[in-house]
């Protein structure tokens, strides 16, 4: 595979999510949605204990983003992670883990 010529950009979304919600669902959704520069969504951490409500569990998300022939701008990124939190909130009650 050649060099890629244009930054990768990773961001980390964690969300809180219903214990019983399989993560394998929020992945597929994600991926459902996903943009043409989006490369990867991926599951890093899944986390229950202080800090997270009883019947809660909090998922660490990875998307890596890389656009073939340009730079991503900053705009363009957050819309695009906002997209994806979007959808996670419509389809599963997710919210960003504070």
């Amino acid at each position: 595979r050649p060099v890629p010529r244009f930054p990768i950009v990773r961001r980390d979304l964690a969300v809180v999510v219903d214990e019983k919600v399989p993560a394998q669902a929020l992945l597929d959704s994600l991926n459902a949605v996903r943009p043409a520069h989006v490369e990867r969504i991926g599951l890093f951490d899944v986390y229950k204990g202080p800090g997270i409500s009883p019947g809660m569990k909090s998922l660490a998300i990875l998307v890596l983003m890389q656009d073939t022939e340009r730079t991503l701008t900053d705009a363009e990124i957050d819309a695009t992670v906002a997209d994806l939190l979007r959808e996670l909130q419509n389809r599963f009650k997710a919210t960003l883990r504070q």
